[in-house]
């Protein structure tokens, strides 16, 4: 099984080709708007938490160009099933995400033969957010 798979639906779920290099597993709480401190002799901190959402930081490196296109377009959509294996839970799931910003530095090196010119991506990386 493949460290993530990613579809538009979780019948749509496909192996995601190049295995990232890193993935960073994060759980963030979601406080209410009242949440704080309040202004009593301790300055009591209130957590008020109303939920709890995951975050994956992916990154990839030294993709070649047809892997790194292969793979922001199964994350092109605006929300993505993602299975992934949860750190919590001890096992695989599948949740809904959306995907933050996508950087790819590369550079473009010139060779000489039958290739011509071509982009070597130095990493791909970008998070992706519960929904």
């Amino acid at each position: 099984m493949a460290a993530l798979a990613v579809g538009t639906s979780v019948s749509s779920l496909k192996d995601v080709p190049v295995e990232p290099d890193v993935i960073d597993w994060d759980v963030n709480d979601i406080s209410s708007p009242d949440a704080g401190r309040v202004q009593d002799a301790n300055c009591t901190m209130y957590k008020r938490r109303i939920g709890r959402k995951r975050k994956l930081s992916l990154a990839w490196h030294n993709p070649t160009l047809a892997q790194a296109s292969g793979i922001l377009k199964m994350f092109a959509p605006e929300y993505v099933h993602v299975r992934f294996l949860d750190v919590e839970e001890g096992k695989f799931i599948t949740r809904e995400f959306y995907t933050g910003d996508k950087k790819a530095p590369f550079r473009r090196i010139n060779l000489t033969g039958p290739s011509g010119q071509t982009a070597v991506i130095s990493a791909l990386s970008f998070d992706i957010v519960e929904r």
